[in-house]
């Protein structure tokens, strides 16, 4: 597995360059935004770890650059208090985030989850096509995609897997934590910030910003569902 850390910390760069290291992932790192983008562009990586205080282009900007040529999955690393850094993040297209100062353990934990749900999403051969037609959206899960009227939308694999389960589960109304803990099989321990960003996006490219409850529905004090009126 290959990893882009950025990171301009030198001694948590470093230490987490060495952990990675002795787990048998290849790392690279980049200090400052510029050089991340440059080095994306000459490499394949598996996942990117990426703080947002970076000089030379911030870390928000690597993540637009990110997310306008790949769906690699791509972990930010926040201060402790930034909440706004946080939904910055999520909302630019970021996967996951871990808030400094954070576990080494959690930190493999979060990178685990996020490769595994990638290489799924990814290694998809659709030689078995399984389709769900829902409203205008045709719903490939054997091929992980999504179109909207015959037009592919350049869904994560994050949101796929939230549309690909409540599509499945037409009519069931899935808890905020059964969403958390289906998705990123993980504890859920309110992390709403995560679960609710993803949702809003993905409703986003569902309705191109119009009528954004028309294809997921909020059950208010419940959470989430796809039915069809």
């Amino acid at each position: 597995m290959n990893i882009l850390l950025v990171e301009d910390d030198k001694n948590i760069r470093e230490m987490v360059c060495d952990f990675l290291t002795s787990e048998n992932y290849n790392v690279i790192t980049a200090i400052d935004g510029q050089t991340a983008i440059d080095i994306f562009k000459k490499h394949t990586f598996d996942i990117v770890l990426l703080d947002l205080m970076l000089p030379r282009s911030s870390g928000f900007e690597v993540l637009k650059y990110i997310r306008s040529v790949s769906v690699i999955p791509v972990i930010i690393a926040t201060a402790k208090d930034s909440d706004t850094d946080k939904m910055m993040g999520l909302n630019l297209g970021a996967d996951d985030y871990i808030t400094k100062p954070f576990s080494l353990v959690e930190l493999l934990a979060r990178m685990k989850a996020n490769i595994r749900r990638a290489t799924v999403y990814s290694n998809s051969d659709g030689s078995r096509d399984n389709v769900i037609k829902y409203k205008d959206l045709t719903i490939n899960v054997s091929k992980y995609t999504v179109s909207k009227n015959g037009a592919d939308l350049n869904l994560t694999h994050t949101e796929f897997e939230i549309i690909r389960l409540l599509a499945t589960n037409q009519g069931r109304a899935f808890s905020k934590e059964q969403l958390y803990n289906t998705i990123w099989k993980e504890a859920y321990y309110g992390n709403e910030s995560v679960l609710n960003t993803h949702i809003n996006r993905l409703r986003n490219k569902l309705s191109d910003g119009i009528d954004k409850n028309n294809y997921i529905k909020t059950l208010w004090g419940i959470g989430y569902k796809m039915e069809e009126e």
